[in-house]
């Protein structure tokens, strides 16, 4: 394939917009730089070779490529040494919030659902590897008594209530200040064995549609978990106690068995997410024992109380709403056993301007250190990207 350069008038230097061609022609052209100069008489058409050789005898010098991810210059010394943590994946062997599978124990157990998965139609053919190897993966999560008699939202409850309580590691990342780390997670359906029937049916069902509409081009054929935007505000303003006891008093309302099921199963989310915050606190709590610098160790005990307050109880400071808020969201995606990368937390500079404004008339924070906070929390996210890092 040939290239032409444009002529130009005498004394003017060639460069990338002179490039006249196909593209792979033009991409590799421009990428080797501006073209030196050439006497007005040069023929208008040059052949490639011919090119290439005049920019071998006067080679443009070399510039260092940007650093597309280098940190911003803003970045406190914290969040730069956090920030910089995130990305070394490949050598963070003490925390990777990789996925994470508890199953039940049953021989028809399924911790994975392809539906969740659909949008991507290239992994399809990796279905089943994910399936099974997840499976085989799986830590048996010992049960309460008569779990088996109880309804399936019940049983969903409580099998997240053990995963929070006893199970899901607990991980405070040296000098963060929003904490929770480990949501990642392919929890157990908790079907009985009939459900299980029923379920995989429908999946099979589900798997020829989607192959079909994607052989026609449809694609995105999924049910993917996480595109919503739960009602965070309100669980800061109430706590998780607070919304327990609209839903207790729904419950003893109720007259319908199945709602109540649901309302039970509710409530007990309510507790597990508040028992969890708890882990946390002591976690902080153990760690500050340790700490020999005063500063990180008034940090850790600061966290601690935060942990035994929210998401518990309202939140009252700015401190204790973005903790909140990353905990409640942290636990949708343990729930939902997707990374949640649709999940958003909505108008958080709507709902979380009035703790901000609050501190700031207190005294009690001052925009740099609720900037560190901030880059703190968004932080978190990032680590959604850990579930297959490997892969």
């Amino acid at each position: 394939m040939a290239a032409a350069m444009r002529r130009r008038p005498s004394g003017a230097g060639l460069g990338q917009s002179a490039i006249i061609g196909q593209t792979g022609e033009c991409s590799y052209l421009a990428h080797l730089g501006p073209v030196p100069r050439v006497p007005s008489t040069t023929p208008r058409a040059l052949p490639l070779y011919a090119v290439r050789r005049r920019m071998n005898a006067h080679p443009p010098e070399a510039q260092a490529p940007a650093n597309t991810w280098s940190a911003s210059p803003s970045l406190s010394e914290r969040v730069k040494r956090l920030r910089d943590e995130f990305f070394s994946f490949g050598s963070r062997d003490y925390f990777r919030n990789e996925v994470r599978p508890y199953g039940s124990g049953t021989r028809w157990d399924e911790v994975w659902s392809p539906y969740h998965w659909g949008v991507v139609p290239e992994a399809y053919v990796f279905f089943d590897s994910f399936r099974d190897s997840l499976l085989a993966a799986a830590e048996t999560v010992p049960l309460p008594a008569n779990f088996w008699d109880e309804s399936l939202p019940l049983r969903r409850a409580l099998f997240f209530q053990q995963v929070l309580q006893h199970r899901l590691p607990v991980k405070i990342l040296d000098g963060e200040l929003i904490v929770g780390s480990y949501f990642n997670t392919a929890l157990s359906k908790t079907h009985t064995r009939a459900e299980a029937r029923r379920w995989r049916r429908q999946v099979r069902r589900w798997r020829r549609n989607a192959q079909v509409l994607n052989e026609l081009g449809v694609g995105n054929c999924g049910a993917v978990p996480g595109h919503l935007i739960p009602n965070y505000p309100r669980m800061l303003r109430l706590g998780f106690r607070g919304i327990a006891a609209e839903l207790e008093e729904m419950r003893r309302k109720e007259t319908d068995r199945g709602k109540q099921d649901v309302l039970r199963a509710l409530l007990i989310c309510c507790e597990a997410a508040s028992a969890f915050a708890d882990r946390y606190a002591e976690e902080a709590e153990r760690l500050a024992e340790r700490e020999t610098d005063g500063k990180r160790r008034a940090e850790l005990i600061e966290t601690a109380r935060i942990c035994r307050k929210v998401p518990r109880e309202p939140a009252e400071t700015f401190h204790e709403a973005l903790q909140a808020l990353w905990f409640s969201h942290m636990l949708v995606m343990v729930a939902e056993s997707y990374p949640g990368p649709g999940l958003s937390p909505g108008r958080i500079d709507q709902y979380l301007y009035p703790y901000y404004q609050g501190d700031l008339a207190a005294g009690r924070l001052d925009r740099e250190k609720a900037r560190e906070l901030l880059q703190c929390y968004w932080l978190k996210h990032n680590y959604a990207y850990d579930y297959q890092g490997r892969v």
